[in-house]
C-alpha cells in the first residue's frame, strides 16, 4: 500500500468537505423546491426536484465515504497526529464501538476459514483456513476493552475488512504472504 502524501491528503480532505456541504445545500433547497411544487399540485416538478435532492444527498454521502477512506490511510500509515482530522478519526477508530465492529468483521472473516461449502463470502477460504486461529485472537483482542488497541492497528484492519482492491483477505492478486505480515503489524498493535 502506497503511503498518501499529507499536502495532497489535506487538500482532497478539504475538497471533499466542500463537496459535502456544498451538496447537502444543494439537495435541502432542491428538496424544499420538490415540497413547494408538491403542494401547489405539480407532482412531475415535485418528482424532479425530489430526484435532485437524493443524488444531492447520495454525493454527499459517496463524498463522505471517500473522506473515510483517505482518514483510514493517514491513520494507517501513523500520520494521525498530523492532521487534526486525522487525530479525531484515529479516536474515533480506537472507541469502543467502532472496537466491537472490527472484531465482529475479523470473526466473521474467520468463519471463512471454517471446513465445508462457503456460500455468499467474498473472502478467500484458502487464505482464511491456515489464520483462522490469528483472526479469532485478534477479534477477541479488539471485543476486550481492557486491552488497548493503537490507532494505527484498528485503520490497518478496517482497511484489511473493508477495502477488498487493497486486502490480502479478497484479492487474489495479493501474495498470501502479505496476509500474515498484515495480521502480524496488526496484532502488535493489539496489546
Amino acid at each position: 500500500m502506497e503511503p498518501v502524501d499529507l499536502r495532497v491528503a489535506k487538500a482532497r480532505l478539504d475538497v471533499l468537505r466542500r463537496r459535502a456541504r456544498e451538496t447537502v445545500a444543494g439537495a435541502v433547497v432542491l428538496a424544499l423546491a420538490g415540497a413547494v411544487f408538491a403542494a401547489s399540485g405539480h407532482s412531475q416538478l415535485a418528482f424532479s426536484f425530489a430526484f435532485g435532492a437524493a443524488l444531492g444527498f447520495a454525493i454527499a454521502y459517496l463524498a463522505g465515504a471517500e473522506r473515510s477512506h483517505l482518514l483510514t490511510r493517514l491513520v494507517a500509515q501513523g500520520d494521525a497526529g498530523l492532521l487534526a482530522e486525522a487525530e479525531a478519526f484515529a479516536r474515533k477508530l480506537s472507541a469502543p464501538g467502532m472496537r466491537l465492529r472490527l472484531a465482529r468483521g475479523l470473526e466473521r472473516a474467520a468463519t471463512a476459514g471454517q471446513p465445508g461449502l462457503h456460500e455468499y463470502t467474498w473472502v478467500r477460504p484458502e487464505r482464511v483456513f491456515d489464520i483462522r486461529k490469528e483472526l479469532l485472537r485478534l477479534a477477541a483482542g479488539f471485543r476486550d476493552l481492557a486491552i488497548p488497541v493503537s490507532p494505527a492497528s484498528a485503520a490497518l484492519c478496517r482497511r484489511m475488512l473493508c477495502e477488498a482492491a487493497v486486502s490480502p483477505l479478497y484479492n487474489p492478486k495479493i501474495p498470501e504472504a502479505e496476509l500474515a505480515r498484515l495480521l502480524r503489524v496488526i496484532a502488535a498493535g493489539v496489546e
